[in-house]
């Protein structure tokens, strides 16, 4: 398997090997225990296929929860009119044996896209291979995904517990990348169909260019502050100096507290957000989704590279030729802060966000059970 470099070039430890069994273990004792425990039902429809998308996010991260939202609107609209359900990462468990009991021939089975395989983010992964387990025979896809492994001794083993897992579920499974580093190492690892799809928040382009263009004023920065930051202090204290003849500056990470999400309205905040995106001159963000929304709403845009490889790989297989209005910065220094945006802001840039168009057929097909899905 074809991982990322890693400054560890030993074993892990037996203690570390120890303990990562232990955390395995315990994961799995709490999937089997919920999930043989829970009496939660879910009503799947009689008149028409069903379309059940697991481990929805319903936490605090506006550009999963904008995933969780493409994903509704985008399988909604597939033919033969699937009933399609989102269930929450934190329902997953309750209602497994409910789905499992009722599901039919021509239903699928949806799992979560972002960035979340690999050992980055492992609830979302251990809920991918338990329900992958959990629900063969029946047909599943995941949305697109990328694969991430943290630079650290357990790399390895982590990566060929995790390839095991899923290939179980090979005849049945199909994965989907959204970048290609990720598509090579799923390639790699599973036995399974792999296809390659762009991020799918970058469906919901065609609904906003045939919206209305706002009056746009000021800048917006979308900045992590998380372990995927990598930006410095003082490349902050330089953006913020470039940006300031934008006048109005807005600081709005997509990390929130889960108190800020409402559960009762996943989309709100990820929609609210894209209209602030669509109301700014400019955005200058470290986030994948930061890149994302202004794709999507036309918004000029300079991204910075994170901690890992899903911002310059989604820019160099999706953004960079079709999107003028959005450029990709290694290096941040008060010259090149000036010429990107400079560059991303001229007029004909930003005209050319009307004929920007992103495939999705590839998923469409394998959502649907085409012939060459």
């Amino acid at each position: 398997m074809a991982l990322r470099p890693t400054s560890h070039d030993h074993h892990p430890p037996d203690e570390e090997r120890k303990t990562m069994k232990v955390k395995m273990l315990a994961a799995r004792g709490y999937q089997l225990f919920h999930t043989w425990m829970s009496r939660e039902e879910i009503t799947l429809s009689a008149d028409r296929p069903n379309a059940v998308i697991m481990l929805v996010p319903d936490y605090g991260n506006i550009g999963d929860l904008a995933i969780g939202y493409a994903q509704e609107h985008f399988t909604s609209r597939l033919d033969p009119g699937y009933d399609v359900q989102s269930i929450r990462i934190s329902q997953t468990y309750k209602v497994l044996r409910s789905l499992k009991r009722q599901l039919g021939p021509d239903d699928i089975v949806l799992l979560v896209g972002g960035g979340s395989m690999g050992d980055l983010y492992p609830r979302a992964q251990l809920g991918r291979e338990f329900v992958a387990r959990y629900l063969r025979p029946h047909r599943l896809v995941s949305f697109p995904q990328s694969i991430i492994y943290m630079d650290r001794p357990e790399q390895e083993q982590s990566a060929q517990r995790e390839a095991r897992a899923l290939s179980a579920s090979a005849d049945r499974l199909t994965l989907f990348a959204r970048e290609s580093e990720s598509y090579d190492i799923m390639r790699a690892f599973y036995p399974g169909k792999v296809g390659f799809a762009p991020d799918v928040v970058l469906s919901l382009t065609g609904d906003y260019q045939d919206r209305e263009p706002l009056d746009r004023a000021g800048a917006l920065l979308a900045l992590r502050r998380d372990v995927e930051r990598a930006l410095s202090d003082a490349d902050h204290d330089v953006i913020r100096d470039a940006v300031a003849r934008f006048g109005d500056v807005t600081d709005r990470d997509h990390g929130i507290s889960d108190d800020e999400v409402d559960q009762t309205a996943f989309d709100r905040l990820p929609l609210d957000t894209m209209e602030h995106y669509r109301r700014s001159e400019l955005v200058v963000t470290d986030r994948l989704h930061g890149m994302i929304f202004a794709a999507v709403t036309g918004t000029p845009c300079v991204v910075l590279p994170n901690a890992n490889h899903k911002i310059t790989g989604t820019y160099r297989d999706w953004i960079a030729e079709r999107c003028a209005y959005i450029t990709l910065l290694r290096n941040v220094d008060h010259h090149s802060m000036r010429e990107a945006i400079d560059k991303v802001t001229r007029p004909e840039a930003v005209a050319s966000y009307r004929s920007v168009r992103f495939d999705f057929s590839t998923l469409q097909q394998s959502i649907q059970g085409g012939a060459d899905s």
